[in-house]
């Protein structure tokens, strides 16, 4: 099974949605379980839901290796901290509730400071998120898409149409230009991120070409674009997502309240604090 740990702002929509429309119904977004973290029981719950369960993606899969999963294929996508930082910052004053400024958002939001070693980790544990990291059987990079996804095709445990359309897109960078612009904001993003930064630098000096080595790829080719204008396999794509909002999703929310009908039930359960609203 594929287990995908989407990191916020790192291309995990549109990686997503290449396992979609390969998958289709048999692939879960634990996103639509509306919890701040997936667990092994909705896993288990997920299962009967998709009875042909080959992959589950999403933002709440915190420490996958925490879940008990049969031959696991853990997979995940790291962008540079400081220029993930900013595009999650410009995302939420663009399409969220973030009206502060980024000076003091990085200081109280806990997605802007190391927040991909708290996902992989469940916390700021830089030696667990390695450690994830080492097991994983794909591990992407951001700036190097096309080639992580050339990568991932030769790895993946069955074949893989790996063309995309890319989901969401900036419309307007001028928050972003604005940010990488400024000395004192990038020294800003990098003091809040110094997890976050070496977790990068091992992935992209250590795993990254062990991984491109297995692939027969050079960590330095350059690929040709798996970009389309359109999705293909539309039909299968679609169907996944009718499939996660309006059936697992709805059977879920059942699920919810008959078993979990206070928040009180729900913040028992959270290893780690709440997170912020972005």
């Amino acid at each position: 099974m594929i287990v995908f740990l989407h990191i916020h702002k790192t291309g995990g929509t549109t990686f997503r949605s290449i396992l979609e429309k390969n998958f289709s119904a048999a692939c879960c977004h634990t996103n639509q379980t509306r919890r701040e973290q997936f667990c092994q029981e909705d896993l288990e719950f997920a299962k009967k839901v998709f009875p042909r369960l080959q992959a589950i993606t999403g933002h709440n899969i915190v420490d996958p290796l925490r879940f008990s999963v049969p031959d696991p294929f853990y997979a995940t996508f790291l962008r540079e901290p400081v220029a993930r930082v900013i595009s999650h910052y410009q995302d939420s004053v663009l399409r969220g509730p973030t009206r502060v400024s980024f000076e003091e958002n990085i200081k109280t939001n806990t997605r802007l400071n190391n927040w991909q070693v708290k996902m992989l980790a469940g916390g700021e544990n830089l030696d667990k998120a390695k450690r994830f990291l080492e097991r994983c059987s794909f591990v992407g990079l951001t700036e190097k898409f096309n080639l992580s996804l050339h990568v991932f095709g030769k790895v993946a445990p069955c074949p893989m149409d790996l063309r995309y359309k890319r989901l969401i897109v900036a419309k307007d960078n001028a928050i972003q230009k604005g940010l990488l612009a400024d000395p004192r904001m990038l020294d800003l993003a990098r003091e809040h991120n110094r997890l976050d930064l070496e977790l990068y630098a091992f992935a992209l000096n250590e795993i990254f070409p062990k991984l491109c080595q297995k692939a027969e790829a050079n960590p330095a080719d350059t690929v040709s674009s798996y970009e389309v204008s359109a999705n293909n396999r539309q039909l299968k794509f679609r169907f996944s997502r009718i499939y996660n909002k309006v059936w697992f999703r709805q059977i879920y929310k059942v699920r919810h309240r008959l078993f979990y009908p206070t928040d009180a039930d729900l913040a028992a359960e959270k290893p780690w604090p709440p997170v912020m609203n972005s």
